[in-house]
């Protein structure tokens, strides 16, 4: 990650891709294991395929991170739950990697009008 400790050591790109969508979900809101979860259908994860573990192991390397801080939902009327939310390190990390795609996505975009153009020439 850029000015930072990179998300998914040692994980890979998966790992950091589902770092990056979480830090989304709990930059909007708060979040528990589940909830974020169902949230990470939006960035086309097949949540009924995947293991929650892989979920809270991700959490975990959030917050030792101090990426993301966790505490227990005093409130819950059922089985107490971990409650995530986005630290101000998280919000500068994640604020930090969306400025990096953005310029990783121009540079793209430039790679494939050069690539486009020779091309339609030829």
């Amino acid at each position: 990650m850029p000015g930072g400790r990179g998300f998914g050591q040692g994980g890979g790109r998966k790992l950091f891709f589902l770092e990056s969508c979480l830090l989304v979900l709990l930059h909007r809101e708060p979040g528990y294991g589940y909830s974020l979860m169902d949230g990470l259908r939006e960035f086309g994860f097949q949540t009924e395929q995947m293991d929650i573990s892989i979920l809270y192991r991700a959490l975990r390397d959030l917050e030792a991170a101090e990426l993301v801080s966790g505490a227990w939902d005093e409130n819950s009327l059922g089985p107490q739950r971990r409650v995530y939310t986005l630290t101000p390190q998280g919000e500068a990390a994640l604020a930090e990697w969306i400025e990096a795609l953005r310029r990783w996505r121009r540079e793209i975009e430039t790679l494939e009008a050069a690539y486009d153009a020779v091309k339609k020439s030829v």
